[in-house]
């Protein structure tokens, strides 16, 4: 798919307050998205895809990021699709044919390649802030992009609009008949009338001081899963669990209004619960809490957009959606003994209600914007 048919601005490339923080040394951060393929990767055509598609048009892909007495800025550059391309040629798939145990070993050798790179693996700054690397053996590439260049939102409709299914009419005319879904910014005011005010000026207030607390002193107690000493050199490992979306879904039928994204918090409440108890019975005698970091999108509308709709200009934050429009939540998990997993569910659940009525999530985004700029 290319780009034909949207239109760029590239007075957009200005970096913006989140990209700064992004780019420091010691916040530096980047995403990695693996893509399994059915099909052994031809390296030509998928770099001729790559080069065809959308992405290579995109102003933020074809930038370099530029250090000068001026500030940090993008300057536009021509994008040698060569040069993006890393092919590694891991041996795994004939030891997993071996074993017996084909997708298990596989998944576990991209794992383990994912972690290896988490660990001081930064991106060239010769060149645009992003990377493809090709597990030959894995039938697996790994799209590797500086946080920088955007968000995970961003990223997803930018794969869609390269890679993609069609468009379906179906989904336009949703989208024009106001079919996208909202924002919870946007509903809130709308329920409960006066009280409903009062009650989200509150709790943002009440929030907003938590999180200042957070920054200045409070910290979690200390557990056997806290970090010690130059914990951010330690190496790596990543592991990934499969869930059947439909067992998520009998779980939130049998709690009122619970959503997926309640049932994954209490099923992660109620694992933190089972580990601690097997390994520090102790401390889960009078409770621990713990403190997750929920990265939520601010955008106006918050489900998967079109890439022009991403782009297009005049929307509620900045003039265009695209980029790093995405604030945070403190999330507290109440680990202890003996709780229902349901009740962990429901737990987690009062806690979401309370969050999302209040503008937690935009507090650190304005602070960061006004202070950073």
């Amino acid at each position: 798919m290319t780009g034909a048919n949207i239109n760029f601005d590239h007075d957009e490339s200005l970096k913006s307050p989140f990209s700064r923080v992004y780019l420091c040394p010691k916040m530096e951060q980047i995403i990695s998205c693996a893509m399994g393929l059915k099909y052994p990767i031809d390296v030509n055509v998928l770099k001729k895809a790559f080069s065809d598609s959308v992405m290579i048009n995109h102003p933020r892909f074809c930038s370099l990021m530029v250090r000068n007495r001026f500030g940090e800025h993008w300057r536009k550059t021509h994008v040698n699709i060569d040069d993006h391309f890393i092919i590694i040629h891991p041996n795994t798939r004939a030891t997993a044919t071996e074993s017996g145990h084909v997708e298990d070993d596989v998944e576990a050798a991209v794992n383990a390649y994912l972690a290896d790179m988490a660990v001081s693996t930064p991106l060239s700054n010769d060149k645009p802030l992003w990377e493809v690397h090709v597990l030959m053996g894995l039938n697996c590439i790994v799209l590797r992009v500086h946080h920088a260049l955007g968000d995970g939102a961003s990223l997803m409709s930018m794969l869609v609009a390269c890679f993609g299914k069609k468009k379906d009419d179906s989904v336009a005319e949703k989208r024009e008949n106001g079919g996208v879904k909202k924002g919870h910014e946007e509903r809130k005011w709308k329920e409960g009338g006066v009280w409903g005010v009062v009650k989200s000026v509150w709790l943002t207030v009440v929030y907003a001081i938590k999180f200042l607390g957070r920054l200045l002193w409070v910290k979690d107690e200390t557990s056997v899963i806290s970090g010690g000493d130059g914990v951010e050199l330690w190496p790596r490992k990543l592991e990934t669990v499969k869930f059947q979306l439909q067992d998520f879904k009998f779980i939130k039928e049998a709690i009122p209004n619970a959503t997926i994204n309640d049932v994954l918090l209490g099923v992660i409440s109620s694992g933190l619960s089972k580990y601690l108890n097997l390994n520090s019975p102790k401390a889960l005698l009078h409770g621990l809490q713990l403190t997750a970091l929920l990265v939520v999108n601010l955008r106006k509308n918050s489900g998967l957009q079109d890439l022009s709709e991403f782009m297009r200009p005049n929307t509620w934050y900045g003039s265009s959606s695209w980029g790093n429009k995405t604030g945070l939540i403190l999330q507290p998990v109440h680990c202890c003994q003996d709780l229902h997993p349901l009740d962990h569910v429901r737990r987690m659940k009062a806690i979401m209600d309370q969050k999302k009525q209040s503008y937690e999530a935009h507090i650190p985004y304005i602070a960061l914007k006004v202070f950073a700029s």
